[in-house]
């Protein structure tokens, strides 16, 4: 996790050097495409790469949303992280939900003040704990490394996985446009070993073992739009692959969505619906149980 914010800064450069030259062109028109892309990229490439904190970690008083679905053959996940970040100190909540089970159900929420943070358990999760609500001490990592927080993580390993197939092969980069609206489009390949390297999504080892190295070469069309003033508006992530007898279909999106307030963040329960976590061995516990519900 600490060398992902690094990572992406690199890509975010190279994506927000885009804006100031695409500004300049007529809404729609294209800058250039394949080897030229790459080339106009990386000439600019180093100018922004300071361009990262405010572009997804320090985005603050915002909305988002994220979407995950992968299908190998008949199994598949589906699912949706909705979050909101607002005030100063910051409140934070994510709402984790399956599409697949309703049951499926988790909402994380993290106070301004006071320290600890809050969990609310859905159905699949009623096991971990004799209430609906779970309180530990807060993550100092989920405060002080941004891509530590599941409200952006998505975003965090889709961006990382296009920084490392772009520092590996400028010509990933397809092509960029401005937009009616004002907004930069950049569109790159990023091979599906990437994906998988970088975690976008964790398969488990019966996915990994069908999966051969041809297949790993595919591309997954990948899509970044930037707002006009250079602050990331949506990444998304999607591919269909055969091969070895096998069918793969998948779609990643994470988008800012509004801004935020106080009224999207929960309000507690009285304390006796609450189930406290008095110190970090308990966490680590409830951690360790949470993932093997979710089979991590």
């Amino acid at each position: 996790m600490n060398k992902r914010p690094t990572i992406i800064l690199c890509v975010l450069g190279a994506v927000l050097a885009l804006t100031t030259a695409c500004g300049q062109a007529r809404a729609g028109t294209a800058v250039p495409k394949g080897d030229d892309a790459a080339t106009y990229v990386g000439t600019k490439f180093e100018a922004a790469m300071n361009k990262l904190q405010d572009t997804i970690g320090d985005q603050r008083d915002v909305t988002s949303e994220s979407g995950a679905y992968f299908r190998f053959d008949e199994k598949y996940v589906r699912s949706t992280i909705s979050s909101a970040r607002t005030g100063s100190p910051e409140g934070r909540v994510s709402r984790q939900r399956s599409q697949k089970n309703p049951d499926d159900s988790i909402d994380w929420y993290t106070p301004a003040d006071g320290p600890v943070e809050y969990v609310y358990l859905g159905p699949v999760y009623k096991s971990l704990a004799p209430t609906p609500w779970v309180s530990m001490l807060k993550s100092e990592a989920g405060l002080t490394i941004p891509c530590a927080w599941v409200g952006i993580i998505h975003a965090c390993k889709m961006a990382d996985a296009i920084a490392v197939s772009y520092n590996a092969d400028k010509k990933i980069v397809k092509g960029a446009k401005s937009l009616p609206d004002k907004r930069t489009e950049l569109t790159a390949d990023v091979p599906f070993a990437k994906f998988i390297e970088r975690r976008v999504e964790i398969l488990p080892t019966s996915i990994m073992s069908g999966i051969t190295d041809e297949m790993k070469k595919a591309p997954v069309r990948t899509t970044v739009s930037l707002n006009p003033d250079g602050t990331l508006s949506q990444i998304a992530m999607e591919a269909k692959i055969e091969g070895n007898g096998h069918k793969i279909e998948l779609r990643y999106d994470f988008r800012f969505t509004g801004k935020a307030s106080t009224q999207d963040l929960p309000k507690l329960p009285d304390a006796s619906q609450i189930t406290v976590l008095p110190d970090k061995a308990a966490k680590d516990d409830f951690n360790r149980r949470y993932n093997e519900l979710k089979g991590v």
